[in-house]
Formats: structure tokens, C-alpha cells, sequence
């Protein structure tokens, strides 16, 4: 049974867990086992060890985590990326109560605890994630703009455009001809 979790910001796919792993091999950490945003230590390593890791972590992008409220904030945005990257009809619940529900803490808590330390709100967090969905889609070229509009969310074409061009400052247009991804992290 683990002794020891350690939380990790930033880490949003497979290959994040794969880095991870990579560097607990390299320092020779062997019992431990990673997972989307954390890892598990059944031996916890000597403090020397601990710094390689951390300082190893923060190399490639990824932050530990210590305090209740960046774990619970990174849980949120979990929910966040999650909710916006599926199909609205997927999903039965509003933003409010799918957070409330998936990470089983109060929405009201949750949005000011979200806003004081990312100094934004969670609909903002959201409409950057959708956005960021928007652009990779249009990136695959296989999608309708109506498609795209209804797998995001968007109420309609016209709404997607208005939404991209102020999110952006650009159109969907200009998008496509010149455009670049962020990644999901830097959002």
C-alpha cells in the first residue's frame, strides 16, 4: 500500500505518465507507480533523490504540488478538460453540477477557490479548453464548422464564429490559414 503521493501539475496525457516513469527509472525510484497528475511511493526516496525528482520535474514542464488547494485546483481543471472535450449530449449534467459531482466538492467553493488562484473564472478556463478543442479539430480538416460547432457546444455555427474571432482575434478563416495550437497546459 503506498505510503506517499505526490501530486503533479501540468501532466495531461499518457506521455506525461511515460516521462514521469522515464524519471523515476533514471534516479532509480522502482517503487512507485504514476498516474495522471500524481505518484505513488511505497519506499519513499531519501531527500537528495526527492530534490532530483523535483528539479527533474520541473525541467520538463511539470510542477509538485503541495498544497490542498493546487491539488483541488488541478482536479477542477481535470473536470474542466474533460467536460469540454466530450460530447455535450454525453453529458448529462451542467458544468456547476458535473464539477460538484466528479471531484464531490461545493461549485460555489470550488469557483472562488478557482478564480483567487488562476485569476480567472472557470466559464473563462472552460471557453479556452473549448476553443483549444476547436482549433485541433480544425486542424484534422474532417469536421464540418456545424459539426465542429455541435460536438463543442456551440449553440450554432454563428456562435462558434463570434466566440473564435473574440477569443482569438482572429476568424476561423484566417485561422486556417495560418494558424498554431497551445498546448493544454499552458491554457
Amino acid at each position: 500500500m503506498p505510503t506517499d503521493t505526490l501530486h503533479i501539475k501540468n501532466m495531461v496525457c499518457r506521455r506525461c505518465v511515460m516521462t514521469v516513469e522515464d524519471i523515476c527509472r533514471d534516479l532509480g525510484i522502482t517503487d512507485s507507480k504514476v498516474t495522471l497528475g500524481s505518484v505513488s511511493f511505497n519506499t519513499i526516496p531519501d531527500s537528495e533523490t526527492m530534490k532530483n525528482f523535483h528539479d527533474r520535474l520541473r525541467a520538463v514542464g511539470f510542477e509538485p504540488l503541495k498544497s490542498h488547494e493546487h491539488i483541488m485546483l488541478e482536479n477542477i481543471k481535470a473536470a474542466i478538460r474533460y467536460y469540454a472535450r466530450h460530447d455535450p449530449s454525453d453529458i448529462k449534467y451542467k458544468l456547476s453540477e458535473f464539477i460538484s459531482r466528479t471531484i464531490n466538492l461545493d461549485f460555489r467553493y470550488a469557483s472562488r477557490m478557482f478564480s483567487s488562484i488562476e485569476g480567472r473564472t472557470i466559464q473563462s478556463y472552460l471557453m479556452s479548453q473549448r476553443i483549444e478543442y476547436v482549433k485541433e479539430l480544425l486542424f484534422d480538416n474532417e469536421l464540418t464548422l456545424a459539426e465542429i460547432a455541435d460536438r463543442v457546444g456551440f449553440s450554432s455555427v454563428a456562435h462558434l464564429s463570434r466566440t473564435f474571432k473574440k477569443s482569438l482575434g482572429v476568424t476561423i478563416s484566417e485561422f486556417r490559414n495560418e494558424g498554431s495550437r497551445t498546448g493544454i497546459d499552458e491554457l
